[in-house]
């Protein structure tokens, strides 16, 4: 699977992109909102992990334009944040995202976890 991670923590990158990368998949790292988008337009990935608190545009807003872009409105989203109040999940859920994976994670099950919410999602 190819898959987007949008996360501006340089340890939590390095971590997360280690994990899916031993369960087989192909991660590309972007650290902030806008590059986030500008890689999601420019190329084809399976799902986007991503995290609300970033710089330049939050994750909220990442979202929000990605599923109102003809080009990336079908791009599976899975919010990875450690925000785990009702109020944000419901909110990354209201703007299209198909699932909400919380920090910290159990970098054992994280594939498994992306895996379920897109059977499921």
């Amino acid at each position: 699977m190819n898959i987007l991670l949008a996360e501006d923590e340089p340890d939590i990158q390095l971590v997360t992109r280690l994990a899916l990368e031993d369960a087989g998949h192909t991660i590309k790292v972007v650290s902030d909102g806008q590059a986030v988008i500008e890689h999601a337009q420019a190329s084809s990935f399976d799902v986007l992990l991503l995290d609300i608190m970033m710089p330049r545009l939050d994750g909220f807003a990442v979202c929000l334009q990605l599923k109102s872009d003809p080009r990336t409105r079908d791009l599976p989203i899975i919010f990875f944040s450690a925000k785990s109040q009702e109020a944000e999940v419901e909110k990354g859920l209201s703007l299209g995202a198909i699932g909400y994976i919380v920090k910290p994670f159990d970098v054992f099950t994280l594939a498994d976890a992306i895996d379920s919410i897109l059977r499921t999602g």
